[in-house]
C-alpha cells in the first residue's frame, strides 16, 4: 500500500481536533518471510491426515473394514487436510493481511488499522481482524526497536497473552513491523510515553 493511501485511511480513523504525525503499513513480502515457520507446522500435519485417509480408504476399498457407514470413515480427515494446508498458507495469509494493514502515530495514540482483512503484529502474529486497534501513552510498554542497515525495522510498544496450544501463556509483542525509518516512529513513541510520564 502506498504512503498517501495509507495517510488517507489513518485520517479516516482519527478524532476531530487529533493530529496526525506519521502514518505507513507493513511491508507485504517481510511479513510474508516471518509467517514461513508456520509451514514447517503445516506440512507434517497435512501428510499425516493425507496418509490416514488413505490408509482408511484402502481399508474400506480392499473389504477390510464392516461397510456401512465405516465407509464414510475416510472422509473424517478431510477436516484435517484443510487445516495443514490453510496453516502452510500463512505466509499468504500474512502478505495479504499486510496490505491491508494501516500504521498510524497521532499526539495521542498509536492505531493498527486492518482494512477488512486481518491485521499484523509482532513476529508476523495476525492479532485481530478488521478493525481499529488503539494504543494510547497508557496502554504502552516499555519501546523495542529493531533496525537493519536501510532504516527499515520493527518497532514493539505493547503486548499481550495469548495461549497455547499446550494451554499455557506467551506474550506476543505488538507493533509496527516491516516500515521505512523505523528510529523516526520510535521517537514519536518515545514521545508519547514520556507525555504518560509526565
Amino acid at each position: 500500500m502506498d504512503r498517501m493511501k495509507a495517510e488517507q485511511i489513518a485520517l479516516h480513523q482519527i478524532d476531530p481536533g487529533e493530529r496526525l504525525l506519521w502514518s505507513g503499513s507493513p511491508a507485504a513480502g517481510a511479513a510474508a518471510l516471518r509467517a514461513l515457520p508456520a509451514v514447517l507446522v503445516g506440512i507434517p500435519f497435512a501428510s499425516f491426515a493425507v496418509f490416514w485417509i488413505w490408509s482408511a480408504w484402502s481399508m474400506t476399498s480392499h473389504g477390510k473394514s464392516p461397510g456401512g457407514p465405516w465407509s464414510f470413515f475416510p472422509l473424517f480427515g478431510v477436516p484435517f487436510v484443510l487445516v495443514g494446508l490453510g496453516v502452510m498458507m500463512a505466509p499468504l495469509w500474512a502478505y495479504l493481511a499486510a496490505g491491508k494493514t494501516v500504521y498510524a502515530v497521532t499526539d495521542k495514540r498509536a492505531l493498527i488499522i486492518g482494512g477488512g482483512g486481518l491485521i499484523i503484529g509482532g513476529h508476523g502474529h495476525i492479532i485481530g481482524g478488521g478493525g481499529v486497534q488503539s494504543y494510547s501513552p497508557a496502554s504502552m510498554d516499555e519501546i523495542a526497536r529493531f533496525e537493519r542497515s536501510d532504516g527499515t525495522g520493527s518497532v514493539y510498544f505493547a503486548s499481550r497473552e495469548t495461549t497455547t496450544r499446550r494451554g499455557g501463556y506467551r506474550r506476543v509483542r505488538i507493533g509496527f513491523e516491516g516500515i521505512p525509518d523505523v528510529r523516526q516512529v520510535e521517537h514519536l513513541l518515545r514521545e508519547q510515553l514520556a507525555r504518560k510520564a509526565a
